[in-house]
């Protein structure tokens, strides 16, 4: 918290005109603002992901008047303290989608009080599978919100095996984490040496599709 709180006050000071000082007489502080996104970060997290899952979508929302005491700066405030959360969010080993997104809106019921909303985006956290057995050898795939494995060479990742089917197994990204799916396959999916026909995956575990083995990438 600390950290994350002199991170945004150094970051305010550099790029507002007569730094925090200026703004030493409104009713809610920026630093504020950044204070209970972070508590809202933090208590947000989805845990049961392979890598913990964050909010990425904050709305912190004041009283008219206390936004236009903020005057020209809000949107200033905003983007330093969404920065600040994507830096915080990854030295915790916190994933957040495509990147951190802050509004700072009025409308707020209560001067010096703080309303604050979150959600969450659509994007998963970076992954990809690599062929650490079979052909093509060493191929690595990208893995964004759905990928396909088989032997169609429209799969997102194509395993070239004859045991493998055209359509064999699908990966989809859910909030608890990435989902794979045999798709009736001949030979069947397997996961770290077991069969399975739908299981949530981890970083480190191994997909077998024919004779072909898939490590999975996660962050």
């Amino acid at each position: 918290m600390v950290d994350l709180l002199r991170r945004v006050e150094e970051a305010l000071e550099r790029v507002i005109d007569g730094g925090l000082a200026r703004l030493s007489g409104v009713s809610v502080h920026p630093l504020e603002i950044a204070r209970r996104l972070e508590n809202r970060m933090r208590d947000g997290k989805l845990i049961g992901t392979e890598v913990p899952y964050v909010p990425n979508r904050y709305v912190a929302r004041l009283h008219d008047g206390d936004l236009e005491a903020l005057g020209g700066v809000v949107a200033d405030v905003a983007d330093q303290i969404a920065r600040s959360l994507e830096e915080h969010a990854a030295e915790q080993g916190w994933a957040f989608g495509g990147g951190i997104e802050v509004l700072i809106e009025g409308g707020g019921a209560k001067k010096g009080r703080i309303e604050v909303e979150h959600s969450f985006d659509e994007s998963p956290p970076p992954a990809r599978l690599v062929m650490v057995e079979g052909e093509p050898a060493g191929a690595v795939y990208e893995i964004g919100q759905r990928a396909t494995i088989g032997r169609d060479p429209d799969c997102e990742a194509v395993v070239l095996d004859p045991a493998a089917s055209r359509r064999h197994a699908t990966l989809e990204w859910t909030y608890t984490g990435y989902l794979l799916r045999d798709l009736g396959s001949r030979n069947g999916t397997w996961v770290n040496g077991e069969p399975v026909q739908q299981t949530t995956l981890s970083g480190g575990d191994v997909v077998q599709v024919g004779s072909a083995q898939l490590r999975v990438e996660i962050g």
